[in-house]
């Protein structure tokens, strides 16, 4: 596929995710599915493919389950979506006008015929300020910061914590659930490293005290008022 084709294919699936999903309301997207169901079947397919992993396939899920996830989907994604549109107009309204003019200002003090040129040696002195720009965008609630810039007129996006998120993620995929148990003390999971593991770690000797205060709660009151003398008599 040649790279003209590429940009179409991709530009497509950008105005499917974007204008046709992020950019409307739910109310929207719920009237799109009762007034032609059809075509919104059609966008909502081709986005859970866009935002799933490859191996997941729409036709798995019924028409409505379809709908559901997608709907469940906008409300998670619409902040994020928000702040990258919030940063992408502040850069052309004002990165880029101020480029510009360090551009224009260059030129000039590069031109020979140009006014400015006589200045070219005391300017070089100074650093022009730079154009380019980072907007970091925090998730509420979540480990997760996208660092955004527009360098070189396109999207730069780096993601702190997301894999860390990945590799927790990672651990976990096709762990036979036999690892896993849970606390019977306090119910945390624990994973089964030794057979007949039962507790998390200091559990175990407050699972005895707990059941020995159960069966003698009298004789555990003594050993208690015992100790104490022996503390305060010291």
């Amino acid at each position: 596929m040649s790279n003209k084709n590429i940009d179409i294919s991709r530009k497509k699936d950008l105005k499917i995710l974007i204008e046709d999903y992020l950019e409307r309301d739910v109310l929207r997207l719920e009237d799109l599915y009762q007034r032609r169901p059809d075509k919104a079947l059609v966008v909502f397919s081709r986005i859970f493919q866009l935002l799933c992993d490859p191996t997941d396939d729409y036709h798995d899920l019924a028409p409505a389950e379809l709908k559901g996830v997608i709907l469940e989907w906008h409300p998670l994604l619409t902040p994020v979506w928000k702040k990258i549109k919030s940063a992408f107009i502040n850069y052309r309204e004002n990165v880029l006008p101020e480029r510009e003019k360090h551009q224009k200002m260059i030129a000039a003090l590069n031109d020979p015929t140009s006014p400015l040129a006589e200045y070219n040696d005391i300017i070089s002195e100074y650093t022009l300020p730079s154009d380019e720009k980072t907007y970091a965008i925090k998730l509420k609630r979540s480990p997760i910061t996208i660092q955004l810039s527009f360098d070189s007129d396109k999207f730069f996006i780096s993601m702190e914590g997301v894999r860390v998120i990945d590799r927790l993620l990672f651990q976990l995929k096709d762990t036979p659930l036999d690892f896993f148990a849970v606390c019977d003390h306090c119910g945390k999971i624990i994973i089964i490293t030794r057979k007949g593991k039962r507790y998390h770690s200091g559990c175990a000797a407050k699972a005895k005290q707990h059941e020995l205060w159960a069966k003698d709660p009298e004789g555990c009151r003594q050993r208690e008022r015992n100790r104490y003398r022996q503390r305060t008599s010291g």
